[in-house]
Formats: structure tokens, sequence, C-alpha cells
């Protein structure tokens, strides 16, 4: 039998793939997601607590306490569900009342594929100008070229760990949300003044998702959602060995090792407990010796792989978009853990500072939220709208996705407080998540 040791040496089998939204949709939170047969390294950057399994009770008193230590760029306290952060303007918004403007080029900054491309051309149509959509890998580099105005766009897909940066540096312009009367009657009320931009300053929530486990039922004999601690299967899945897979993702995969062992703090950077995530982790090469990518919305429909640490959107991606005929997707499972207990996190749109036609900017994120165009874009990315008026059992009862996948479906309780995210951590804390996941690609 081969040694863990050995299995360090060779270090973690990683399969660096893209696949439509869900490399779009990781870009969007500062993942480096790579071109398909390229490699992409930048990571998330996240955010600041405390860690170690006997004080997780006693958060957020401590960090209420240690707020000092909670600060971001600008000074500005590090937002959590439970501590909300209201982001100071750095301009007036645009005067209530004026008309769009007309003639020329809207320009539009997102992820490749994490929008319909139709939805765009719609929007111009309706308005008569001509739509621009260009793209970016990650966050690192959108938000790069946008400060040196290398790109100047209207409007600009943003997650929220990247927000404060972004206001700091005075890269966004406040909302005027007279222009956006669907944020207040469409969109889930978790999400209309969200813990990260309390008032919605700056942004309006673009789709929403949760971090868990996807897997084939006619491939993997045990129940995951039954089982008293579903995110060990993966440190129980030797017999199927060559079709696991983890996200490739610092955070999401360290995370996974910290779930595992009941640590629910998804944002320490208690080095400790970061060290025991990634001892966990090189286990798994022995056990399963797991595939490291973000290929799952095609592999898990395919049978490329059984089991696959996934996103919901990447298995409602695997069904509505992915499938190989002949399967029709009955197989496919997602759980993902109750509320405060497992990752959930949704993207941003935000209008520029710099944006040449701002009402029509301020129309487009209107126009986002309609629940008929978000509900014709999500049939494209396979992420859901945070829309008040689709639910798992109307996207059933239509036939839209199966039974099996009602679980990758949210309602608005599942966001708010007590919910976990992962968010912004310190540069100290980013660094020591980043290094840690670096030595376990290395197999050092």
């Amino acid at each position: 039998m081969q040694s863990l040791d050995d299995a360090r040496f060779r270090g973690a089998n990683i399969e660096r793939l893209s696949w439509g939204a869900r490399v779009a949709r990781l870009s969007a939170r500062g993942l480096g997601a790579p071109r398909s047969g390229s490699i992409g390294l930048s990571r998330r950057q996240a955010l600041a607590s405390l860690g170690s399994a006997g004080i997780t009770a006693a958060l957020p008193r401590i960090l209420t306490s240690a707020r000092s230590e909670a600060l971001g760029p600008g000074n500005i306290p590090l937002a959590r569900p439970e501590r909300p952060v209201a982001l100071p303007l750095n301009a007036a918004p645009i005067r209530s009342g004026l008309a769009p403007e007309t003639g020329g080029t809207f320009r539009l900054y997102n992820y490749a594929d994490y929008i319909d491309k139709k939805v765009v051309e719609e929007f111009g149509e309706r308005y008569g100008v001509v739509t621009e959509l260009s793209t970016f890998e990650n966050m690192d580099e959108a938000i790069t070229r946008m400060a040196s105005s290398m790109i100047l766009p209207d409007v600009t897909n943003i997650s929220h760990e990247r927000l404060v940066q972004a206001v700091v540096g005075k890269l966004l312009q406040p909302i005027n949300l007279d222009y956006v009367p669907n944020l207040g009657t469409c969109v889930w009320p978790s999400l209309q003044s969200p813990f990260y931009d309390v008032g919605s300053r700056y942004t309006v929530p673009y789709v929403v998702y949760a971090t868990g486990i996807g897997w084939r039922s006619d491939r993997i004999s045990e129940n995951i959602a039954a089982m008293d601690n579903p995110w060990s299967i993966f440190w129980r899945s030797g017999k199927y060995k060559g079709y696991v897979g983890i996200l490739d993702d610092d955070r999401q995969a360290l995370s996974l090792a910290m779930l595992y062992r009941g640590f629910y703090d998804i944002n320490t950077e208690d080095p400790v407990v970061i060290e025991r995530a990634l001892a966990d982790l090189r286990d798994l090469l022995l056990i399963c010796n797991p595939k490291i990518n973000e290929s799952q919305a095609h592999t898990l429909p395919t049978g490329e792989s059984w089991l696959h640490e996934a996103d919901s959107g990447d298995l409602l991606g695997a069904y509505l978009s992915d499938r190989p005929e002949g399967y029709d997707g009955s197989t496919l499972r997602f759980w993902s853990a109750p509320k405060g207990r497992g990752p959930v996190n949704n993207d941003c749109w935000a209008i520029l500072s710099a944006a040449k036609k701002p009402v029509l900017a301020h129309l487009w994120l209107n126009y986002l939220l309609d629940p008929s165009v978000a509900f014709n874009n999500f049939l494209y990315t396979g992420y859901q709208p945070p829309q008040v008026s689709l639910s798992a059992e109307s996207l059933i009862e239509r036939r839209i996705i199966p039974r099996n996948l009602q679980t990758t479906i949210f309602t608005s309780d599942a966001f708010g407080p007590g919910s976990q995210h992962y968010a912004t951590l310190t540069a100290k804390g980013n660094a020591m998540w980043q290094k840690a996941y670096a030595r376990f690609l290395a197999g050092t």
C-alpha cells in the first residue's frame, strides 16, 4: 500500500478545468478561475475572526470586544451576518427623475458565461443602445483594470468580499434606489439590505448558492443526506477512489476539513485550526486521491465523478446544461448543511463611479431584478436569483428541475443573521489560508 508520505510527496491530483457558470461564479468570488487547460492560482480574499472549536459559541461577543482587530480597507469594520456594516458614501447618488441616456454604447463587465447574452442584448434593444460585454477571470484582474482605467464599464459584477476595497478606492458610485423599485418588491427580504452593504448603498444581489456535496445516487451506496456527519463521506470514500473531487479553492477545500471536524467558523484565522484542516486534507490523498477541479457540473452528469464537493448552482447547471444525451439527471443529488453549519453566499452588481451612462446603469440593476429577466437568466447560468416569486416547488411543478434537486433551491431564511458566509479576512489571515492550501497542492 502506498504510504501517506508518498501520496503527499506526489501532491494533489489537480485538474484545473473550467466549466461555464461554475468557473465564472468562482471568479466572482475572487478565485483564480482558470481558462480551460490553463492554471489560475490567485485566490479569494476573505475575512477575520478568531478560531478554536471551544470558543465558537462566544465568537460574536469576542469579535465585538475586539473590533479594532476586525477592520478592513479604510478602517471599515469587516462585515458579518451578526455584524452588519453600512458603507460610507463616497459621493452623492444621482438625482431622481432623470431620463435614461440614449444612443452610443452601454458597457458591462462580468465573468465569462455568467450571464445570458440574450438578456444583455434585450436590455440594449429596450433602451436604444449598443451593449458591450467585457469579461475577466477573477476579482483581482477586474479591480486592477478598473482602478487603472484600462477598462471603463458602466456596471460590473462584484463579489461582496471585495466590496469594501472597491468603495474605499472610489471605484463605485452610490445607488439611488428610486431607480431600482424591483429591489424592494421582487428580492428576498434578507438581501434587500444585506450585512455587507446595509441599505444597499452600492450593490444589488445577483445570484445565490450554498456549498455542499454533490453525488450520483446510482454510484454512491451511502445516503449522504441521512448520515450523522455528511461531510465525513470524503474520509470514507476509499472505495470510490478515482471518482472523488474537491473544489480547487483555498477557502472551500480547507473549510471542508473544518466542517468535517465540526468546526463552523469558516472565517477563522487561528493557525492551529488551519493546520489541522491541512492535515485532514492531506489524509484524503491516501484515502481517495481526490481530483481537485471545478468541473463537477460536467463530470457528475457524465459519470466521470461520483462524489464531489460542489455548489448548489453546479448541480442545477449539470441538469439544465451539461447532461449528456440519454441521461435524465434523476440520480443527481445535492446536500448542504443547515443554516449556520455550512456556507452560503451571493454575488452582486454595482455601478462604476466613471459610468458614462449612470441613469441607464441604475435601470440595468432594476432590469436584472425583474422576475422574468431573472428567471430567463437562471435557465442559462444555473444559479438561483433571490426572487420571492421563485421556489423549489414552482420549478418542479413547471418541470424546470426534478424533485431530486429541490435541495438546490433556497429561501430568504437561508441568508441573513445566523448564516455562514466566506467573508473578507485580514491580510494576515488571507495569507495564512493561501499558504496552507499551496502546501496541500504541492504535497508538502
